[in-house]
């Protein structure tokens, strides 16, 4: 077709196509209720809530031949699709300089020259994330019958290639997975709040301690945190504490469901304190649903995970990669493809399958708990690297001072702890190279003589747990020589960088 020819066209597409409603109705799940755009025929910008941020589609950035296409478009997955997926369509037209030109030959074309358009132009050339959004614009067409589109043409639009993209590259690499004495620190982080006069905390505080709970234990996305209300929050009399989440990140809204979590019982503390301020507060933030139970925007919930992890680790540790580290979890402990995926929330269970293929093999868990994987191998953050010399360590109070016989063997002079042997409520010793109140001693060959004295007894446990990583005492050995190790690379380090 010349181009007065493609014109006239799409002139009489637009013609015949039936006419506009005056409104739209979407679903906004943050606020939860419902909005409506109107005036779809006059007005060539609209506006979407999502998320707490306001969205306007702008139709005078397409020809003006393709903007009521474009208009039945957006309305048929307004209906049909979350708010959120049809915003990124939206955005991935809008901002590529050559999407008026496929709207225009996908509308007029037939199907099989559109095929072969999309193995020559589309799928060497188009970033994945543009794909998608033809792809949903292909199905738009079928649903809508327009040009030469129809709804039975749908499954033809399905079996186009998309481009290759490893999504998860960094669960390959093993880039995204908090290691193991770091994980530690968050558990003892729980741990001590727990143990302390929670009353004292403030409400900062305990929010984001609750919200890095949530994310840590069970993997929910901050979209799903800033979502839980109040009433989802059941307390029972024996102190017990469930939470009720919505998944979230479903292109089809009707699968948007439900799901239940029981808090760890050590830490329902934590929660409960909480609701009970929640339940006090008569200030709610502007453009946050009144029975929202904590009251933040999703890319508020974001940045409370990030602080809360720079300040208990001392690295900046996003909301996505606790999601993989907690996964990664899952398949480490045995847990099945099913499980995992339902533990995350994923449609499909074959997503699942990174985990395993990351999931390191029995040799490789015997090496870790020896502390000579270089999986979660890493320096350490500076609270962590901080050291006390040994002359300073002997002058201090012997309660101060971290010794015991672990297993039989004798280990002193290793640290000093803050809190002391006499009011430590865990292990000594085993315990301190994971504790955040530790201050390892500045002398390398005491904690060589640590994990030389140690490996004995995990080949013990090792062969008597018939490789069962699940068992506490395996467990915190295998946490202790890491994080033994880590001390000993720190120390390394920085007397390498001193000279």
């Amino acid at each position: 077709m010349t181009p007065a020819e493609k014109v006239q066209y799409l002139d009489e597409l637009s013609r015949s196509l039936p006419k506009l409603p005056r409104s739209v109705r979407y679903y906004d799940d943050l606020l939860d209720e419902y909005r409506t755009i109107s005036n779809l025929i006059e007005d060539d910008s609209w506006t979407i809530f999502d998320d707490g941020r306001t969205n306007n589609l702008n139709f005078l950035r397409f020809p003006e031949q393709i903007r009521l296409i474009l208009k039945h478009v957006i309305v048929i997955l307004l209906e049909s699709m979350d708010p959120t997926s049809v915003i990124q369509f939206y955005i991935r037209l809008a901002n590529h300089k050559d999407a008026s030109h496929f709207v225009e030959y996908f509308t007029i074309s037939e199907p099989h020259e559109v095929r072969t358009e999309w193995a020559t132009n589309v799928l060497p050339i188009a970033k994945p994330t543009f794909a998608t959004a033809l792809r949903m614009l292909l199905h738009a067409l079928c649903a809508l019958g327009i040009g030469k589109w129809n709804k039975h043409l749908s499954a033809y639009v399905s079996q186009l290639p998309g481009p290759k993209v490893d999504t998860y590259k960094t669960v390959r690499t093993g880039e995204c997975f908090v290691p193991l004495d770091q994980q530690a620190l968050v558990v003892d982080y729980f741990d001590e709040l727990v143990a302390g006069d929670l009353t004292e905390v403030s409400d900062a505080d305990l929010r984001g301690a609750c919200i890095l709970l949530i994310v840590f234990q069970y993997a929910f996305r901050p979209g799903q945190v800033a979502r839980i209300k109040i009433s989802d929050v059941r307390i029972f009399d024996t102190g017990a504490v469930h939470l009720s989440v919505v998944l979230t990140k479903k292109r089809n809204r009707d699968q948007r469901r439900p799901v239940n979590r029981s808090v760890k019982r050590e830490w329902c503390p934590l929660f409960i304190e909480y609701r009970r301020r929640r339940d006090l507060a008569n200030e709610v933030k502007r453009g946050v649903a009144r029975d929202s139970l904590f009251g933040l925007m999703p890319d508020e919930v974001t940045s409370a995970v990030y602080f809360a992890m720079a300040g208990i680790t001392g690295a900046e540790w996003t909301p996505m990669d606790l999601r993989h580290t907690a996964a990664q979890r899952q398949a480490d402990a045995g847990a099945s493809h099913l499980a995992i995926a339902e533990f995350l929330g994923h449609s499909a269970i074959a997503t699942a399958n990174v985990y395993f293929d990351a999931s390191p093999t029995q040799a490789q868990r015997i090496n870790n708990a020896l502390g000579l994987s270089p999986i979660y191998a890493g320096v350490a953050q500076a609270h962590r690297t901080k050291t006390i010399a040994p002359q300073a360590l002997r002058a201090m109070p012997e309660d101060k001072q971290v010794g015991g016989v672990p297993h039989g063997i004798p280990i002193a002079g290793i640290g000093a702890c803050d809190i002391g042997q006499s009011g430590c409520i865990k292990n000594p010793v085993l315990s301190c190279y994971t504790c955040r109140k530790f201050l390892p001693v500045s002398n390398v060959a005491i904690h060589r003589e640590v994990t030389e004295g140690l490996r004995p007894v995990v080949h013990q446990f090792a062969a008597a747990s018939r490789g069962d990583e699940s068992s506490p005492a395996y467990v915190q050995l295998r946490r202790t020589l890491e994080a033994a190790e880590r001390v000993i690379e720190d120390i390394e380090a920085n007397r390498t960088s001193d000279a």
